[in-house]
């Protein structure tokens, strides 16, 4: 059993503090910190939860739905609302559909509607979308032009791709990402007031457009995902209602929007600060594969997961009732010696790279083959073409608002 003093649990309490205040730009010393005090398990008073930083640990809690719940939804940030409001009863009407938040039975079904979806010969298919898509992107920047990374290609190319895989016009583009900033942005526990108000307004208008798509595509199907999916026997033999779909399709949006954007970001950024990696990558471009998987862990997208004890668990040194909550980090678990051999540094050669990024178990991430895909598509064409990139004369600035997601707020490079 590790024996933590009374000094640092309280250095402990206050660096846990420190994660959720909104000034926090680089996390990775605190996490660092956190995992190796005690038992690398600690209590932040502000989501009222224990904060789980050991690899092995986040695992348990993400692999056994019997013991470690995701149904925490009226528990979560997400549910925060205006009840005298009908829109905002409106959005969470939708948003307690979401299948992230439920457990089997109620999660095997949704995400057995998937089951044709992101399937081998769906990404043949979609591979081409999105290399037209980053190709029409970079097509005007020439060798040695300066570009703002995240505002020109980051954030558009996981948005112009799902948008093209669900049927939506290229007009609307721009107004999905919009649309997809704003939703995630309900998932912060830091967005409230009236800032909560606006984003769910805007994110209401992304549900009514989605409505609109499902139910012409129920009349007039086509080949995209969302005919797929209306068309698509759940595991009890039926098929998802309006409102399920319209949950399923906005946090397949956003979850894949938000969090391939910024993994974009930071390996474009850790390539450049890795010049030897970068070099050997152009050497070997059989390499993209792993070094995409090393990118994932060393720079995870989704900092933060959310679970809820289903009984009384002892975990680590901790005996913990049923009904608490607790928030595993990923990127404290990924960056973990007991299970990374030189965990600081960045090896795109690395072997049995079993990360946590898109989390584990039952809910390990629906669209990841798909993230993958535009990964790999993306760093291919940035590195054929600007084989010369490196950070720009604007110093890049740290997503620090967000606790729970971890990317670029600005990425000025040169081609």
């Amino acid at each position: 059993m590790t024996v933590e003093t009374s000094t640092e649990h309280e250095r402990a309490g206050r660096l846990v503090a420190s994660l959720f205040d909104g000034t926090v730009a680089d996390p990775y010393p605190i996490y660092e910190t956190l995992r190796e005090s005690g038992d690398g398990i600690h209590w932040a008073d502000a989501p009222h939860a224990y904060v789980v930083c050991r690899y092995e640990d986040v695992r348990t809690t993400l692999s056994d739905p019997s013991r470690f719940s995701s149904d925490v939804f009226w528990d979560s940030p997400q549910s925060i609302h205006d009840s005298g409001n009908a829109d905002q009863r409106r959005f969470v009407e939708v948003n307690s559909h979401l299948f992230m938040f439920a457990d089997p039975p109620i999660h095997t079904r949704i995400r057995s509607s998937f089951k044709r979806a992101f399937t081998p010969p769906a990404m043949a298919r979609w591979r081409p979308i999105a290399e037209d898509v980053t190709a029409k992107l970079m097509k005007d920047n020439q060798p040695g032009d300066e570009i703002e990374v995240m505002s020109t290609l980051a954030s558009r190319v996981p948005v112009a791709v799902i948008a093209h895989i669900l049927g939506v016009p290229e007009e609307m583009h721009e107004r999905f990402r919009e649309w997809s900033y704003a939703y995630a942005s309900s998932f912060d526990p830091m967005v409230q007031g009236e800032r909560r108000d606006e984003v769910i307004r805007t994110s209401l208008e992304l549900m009514d457009y989605l409505a609109e798509l499902i139910t012409e595509r129920r009349s007039n199907p086509t080949e995209d995902l969302i005919s797929v999916l209306l068309s698509t026997e759940t595991s009890t033999g039926d098929h998802l209602s309006d409102l399920e779909l319209v949950a399923t399709l906005t946090l397949l949006l956003v979850a894949g929007n938000e969090t391939t954007t910024h993994v974009i970001g930071s390996g474009i950024a850790l390539l450049i600060q890795h010049p030897e990696a970068k070099q050997a990558l152009m050497r070997e471009p059989e390499l993209i594969e792993s070094a995409i998987e090393e990118i994932l862990r060393y720079e995870p997208p989704i900092q933060l997961l959310i679970r809820k004890t289903a009984g009384d668990i002892r975990l680590g040194d901790h005996d913990l009732p049923a009904g608490t909550m607790l928030m595993p980090c990923t990127a404290a678990a990924n960056r973990d010696p007991r299970r990374f051999d030189r965990p600081l540094e960045f090896d795109i050669r690395r072997a049995n790279n079993r990360h946590v990024a898109f989390a584990h178990g039952i809910h390990f991430c629906v669209g990841a083959a798909l993230a993958r895909l535009e990964l790999a598509v993306v760093f291919e064409q940035i590195l054929n073409h600007y084989p010369d990139i490196r950070l720009g004369s604007t110093p890049p600035v740290r997503r620090s608002a967000n606790s729970t997601v971890r990317g670029y707020e600005n990425l000025t490079v040169c081609l």
